[in-house]
């Protein structure tokens, strides 16, 4: 047994707590589970599976602009049940950046978005668990 079960959340700093965490709320359909009251505020959000997404105040530093494949984390994937619902209903709200299905590793399809911060994105299907 390991000390370490997995992922808990990972953590946007963002210009618009409040903003961006109704944004994934709205777009994605997840929902508000801790909301720390604050203004501005920092809101634990999440879906279905367990995963979570800390979205926090940032600290006002200028943002610096990454490559998708620039050293270090680069985007968040959202596993879907439905891959062309999932991209079709990403297409007509008009979400940023939006591409084409390409193949995931590890077998499945992804394709990519940004969230209104540019924040990189990623939806995901899966043709077979990986654990």
């Amino acid at each position: 047994m390991s000390l370490f079960k997995g992922v808990d959340h990972v953590a946007i700093a963002a210009k618009d707590s409040r903003s961006l965490s109704q944004w994934y709320c709205d777009t994605l359909g997840f929902r508000i589970l801790f909301d720390n009251q604050k203004d501005p505020p920092t809101c634990l959000v999440g879906g279905e599976m367990y995963g979570v997404l800390e979205i926090m105040p940032d600290n006002g530093a200028a943002v610096v602009q990454h490559q998708p494949l620039d050293p270090g984390i680069r985007h968040i994937a959202f596993r879907v049940s439905d891959f062309d619902a999932a991209h079709k209903s990403l297409a007509d709200q008009g979400v940023l950046g939006l591409t084409q299905p390409g193949p995931a590793a590890g077998g499945g399809q992804i394709a990519f978005f940004q969230d209104p911060e540019g924040n990189l994105v990623q939806i995901v299907s899966r043709t077979s668990e990986l654990i």
